[in-house]
């Protein structure tokens, strides 16, 4: 059941824009304090002050989660602002587009570095910030269907780092568990019979209230 989420602290990855934005902004709507991060500095400030300006509470922190050391300055900077940290949600992810035989050495590692290594960092670095606060918490990693049940044309390396995630997120949580830390994936799907593959995926507000609905159970 979905509550409001007054004195609850997030750090939400990709959120500069899409889904990870929809999120930022549901979770703020909920009274949640978010902290806003992308790659792109000005894309988490619109969404920051967006979020503000709705009467939120919310930080941009510009990192690129696929480097150790700006996942601990977008953790520490939470802390810093908020003094605890009780959700992660893991959105953040770059979707090269090649064919295997054309495909970029270069493009294979960004995506893999960004869409699974970035999970890794985050999900480590704010277990054990939520394992010392004794608080426990929780993380969300939002992935895609690709790879995961379907094959997707030309996104050889985003398939891999999509089925990556989901068999980390399933050993996070059997070991999180006992830090009393639950960790949960959500996949988006696509909807049948539409030619475009972005009309098709699931629409970004019904992942945002997934990722409140998830929230609000296991914090409840």
């Amino acid at each position: 059941m979905q509550r409001r989420l007054d004195g609850h602290v997030a750090i939400v990855t990709g959120a500069g824009r899409g889904v990870g934005a929809a999120i930022a902004r549901a979770l703020a709507a909920a009274a949640a304090r978010v902290a806003v991060n992308d790659i792109n500095p000005d894309r988490a400030d619109r969404v920051a002050k967006e979020i503000a300006d709705a009467g939120g509470q919310a930080i941009a922190v510009q990192a690129d989660v696929s480097n150790k050391f700006q996942c601990v300055k977008l953790v520490e900077a939470t802390r810093a602002q908020w003094g605890q940290l009780d959700l992660l949600v893991n959105a953040a992810r770059v979707e090269p587009s090649s064919t295997i035989l054309k495909m970029d050495e270069w493009d294979w590692n960004r995506c893999l570095d960004v869409n699974a290594k970035g999970v890794f960092f985050m999900s480590q670095l704010c277990g054990r910030v939520m394992n010392d606060s004794r608080r426990g918490g929780a993380i969300v990693n939002v992935i895609s269907q690709a790879g995961v049940g379907v094959p997707l044309e030309d996104r050889a390396a985003f398939c891999a780092s999509q089925a990556a995630v989901m068999g980390f997120a399933r050993e996070c949580a059997r070991e999180f568990a006992a830090y009393g830390v639950s960790v949960h994936t959500i996949v988006r799907g696509h909807e049948e019979g539409d030619e475009s593959r972005e009309s098709r995926l699931e629409p970004a507000q019904e992942i945002a209230r997934e990722v409140l609905i998830l929230y609000s159970e296991a914090s409840g």
